[in-house]
């Protein structure tokens, strides 16, 4: 508990300079920016409940497991990715899951800094509007998994209309599909990297036939909110 409290400290310390300019941000935002936050807390208050929570849990694990700890951005994870840039010469994600949700609902995928900023900025503005397993869950609603699979809708046409009796496995194997979306036509190229996300994000919570102290952890937190 300590040891997350330090962490919960240090990020929050790390995200002073994006908070304070969010903050600013309230009062000069333009128009465009303020019918895109306003757009993102709608949807989150459509969308904030419309799937299971182990599903949220799933996507915590999968794509942000610092979630419950940071601000809605993630400087650890920001400091790594230009780390590895610089001196690997490769692209890593460190986008949370609040920033991935601004990314699809303002539908902004331009590769700039500025758009950067500008996602890190409505993330941090949403999150102290809207909790984050609302968030979480209204981002589920609308992702894209492949082809024929967008939201809500594609999880009901995959696993059906009763969400809460999906397995957590295949939760967490779905999720999965938001770093590798399903093509027209699947491959074994695409097989292959599917099965290795999955094998890798089980990997992290030792999943057997249940899940295990760490998954527990993050659902506990979900809970709290």
């Amino acid at each position: 508990m300590a040891k997350g409290n330090v962490l919960k400290f240090l990020l929050w310390l790390l995200s002073t300079p994006q908070i304070a300019f969010s903050l600013l941000a309230e009062f000069i935002s333009t128009k465009s920016f303020s019918s895109d936050l306003q757009r993102c807390v709608d949807i989150s208050r459509q969308y904030g409940e419309s799937v299971p929570s182990y599903f949220v849990e799933a996507l915590i694990i999968a794509e942000d497991h610092r979630s419950t700890k940071h601000p809605g951005i993630d400087p650890i994870a920001i400091f790594r990715a230009i780390w590895v840039r610089f001196y690997r010469g490769e692209i890593q994600g460190a986008s949370t899951i609040e920033q991935q949700f601004v990314r699809v609902v303002t539908n902004r995928y331009e590769k700039t800094i500025a758009r950067k900023i500008r996602e890190q900025i409505l993330a941090l503005m949403i999150v102290r509007r809207i909790n984050k397993r609302e968030i979480a869950s209204a981002y589920l609603s609308i992702a894209f998994y492949g082809s024929s699979s967008i939201g809500k809708s594609g999880l009901v046409a995959k696993f059906g209309e009763d969400l809460s009796i999906v397995p957590f496995e295949h939760a967490l194997r779905m999720v999965a599909q938001l770093k590798y979306p399903q093509p027209l036509i699947p491959s074994s190229a695409w097989h292959d990297k599917l099965e290795s996300r999955c094998m890798l994000l089980l990997s992290r919570v030792a999943l057997n036939d249940k899940k295990t102290s760490y998954a527990s952890e993050v659902a506990e937190d979900v809970r709290k909110g």
